[in-house]
């Protein structure tokens, strides 16, 4: 029997402030790396109410000092980086 479900994989993921500071080209490097999935991403539903279209943010994430997250980037499967 042929499985003709779609793979979905979900992540997020909090990196501490060090990361960005000593190894700036490591999130950029993972950032690049989902970026190639876009490629064969698909939109479920396309312009219907129930669509399902595919993300990266990327957030200055405050939660873990008390303070709120700061949206720095976003990419929508199909449109590239909206923000």
């Amino acid at each position: 029997m042929v499985d003709n479900r779609d793979d979905r994989i979900r992540v997020d993921l909090v990196l501490p402030p060090e990361i960005r500071e000593q190894h700036p080209e490591r999130l950029i490097e993972l950032r690049d790396l989902l970026l190639e999935a876009f490629a064969v991403a698909l939109v479920i539903h396309e312009g219907q109410e129930n669509e399902e279209r595919g993300f990266i943010d990327h957030e200055r994430c405050g939660h873990r000092i008390g303070e709120p997250c700061e949206k720095v980037a976003r990419w929508e499967v199909g449109r590239g980086q909206v923000l």
